[in-house]
């Protein structure tokens, strides 16, 4: 459904993923600063953190994000997407009763707790998993192959030439369903310069592809803290810096 202007909602199993065209310049910002990292021997992997059956993943610093201007979009965007998702029937009271932090209505903050590249070359994979140590994961797509193998079975032939061949696959819960929700929902990498938000515990996964070239990608893990929390946690601040004032 659509939700405004660049603005899609897809809920087949009442677990929302927003996907959003990131805006030119920083799609071109995003690129040169992701082959800057890819060209930079001294890179940190992150691959030992990571599922993926991938041979070359790497973190992106906070303060490549800050300068880049992809942190405060990538906040926006988790912001937008949070409200959306709070605006789903009633949830927003339920999580009030459940949780003493909130989300307390409308009141709250957003923080990026991880961010990271996916470089993917050919067999290489991402089996099912979640991120669901965080509240909202997020994927963007960067690069796709110009040319890879056709699928071996040729009824599986997408619209798209090469299959599943190297899409992003969300699992949700249809099965136990199957009249009412779709078991799965796939994005065509095709698409470069996609957005997709999604909440931390979707199980998704990244087909392999076979031929040369790169499948290249950025994520993101972001936290949503209540504004009661972002008070107590500036109250805590303050309390602190007057404490090493008077040398206690």
């Amino acid at each position: 459904m659509e939700m405004g202007e660049n603005w899609h909602i897809n809920a087949p199993w009442a677990q929302l993923v927003a996907t959003t065209k990131v805006p030119e310049d920083l799609f071109k910002t995003t690129l040169e600063m992701t082959d800057k990292i890819y060209a930079d021997e001294n890179r940190d992997s992150a691959g030992k953190s990571l599922a993926g059956q991938i041979r070359q993943e790497y973190f992106i610093t906070q303060e490549m994000l800050l300068e880049s201007g992809l942190m405060q979009y990538f906040i926006d965007m988790t912001i937008k997407y949070w409200g959306t998702v709070l605006t789903n029937g009633s949830l927003w009271q339920y999580l009030d009763k459940k949780f003493e932090n909130g989300p307390h209505g409308f009141n709250y903050a957003c923080r990026i707790v991880s961010a990271w590249t996916v470089h993917q070359f050919e067999n290489e994979y991402n089996p099912i998993h979640d991120h669901g140590s965080s509240k909202v994961s997020a994927v963007m797509h960067l690069k796709f192959p110009e040319n890879i193998e056709d699928p071996i079975k040729k009824h599986t032939n997408a619209a798209s030439g090469h299959g599943l061949d190297g899409n992003l696959i969300f699992t949700g819960h249809g099965n136990a369903d199957e009249w009412c929700t779709a078991p799965v929902m796939n994005c065509d990498p095709e698409n470069v310069g996609m957005l997709h938000i999604f909440p931390a515990s979707l199980g998704h996964c990244v087909y392999p592809f076979r031929g040369k070239g790169e499948r290249r990608s950025l994520s993101f893990n972001a936290d949503i803290i209540s504004k009661k929390q972002v008070d107590s946690i500036v109250a805590q601040q303050k309390i602190d810096e007057e404490n090493t004032k008077v040398g206690i």
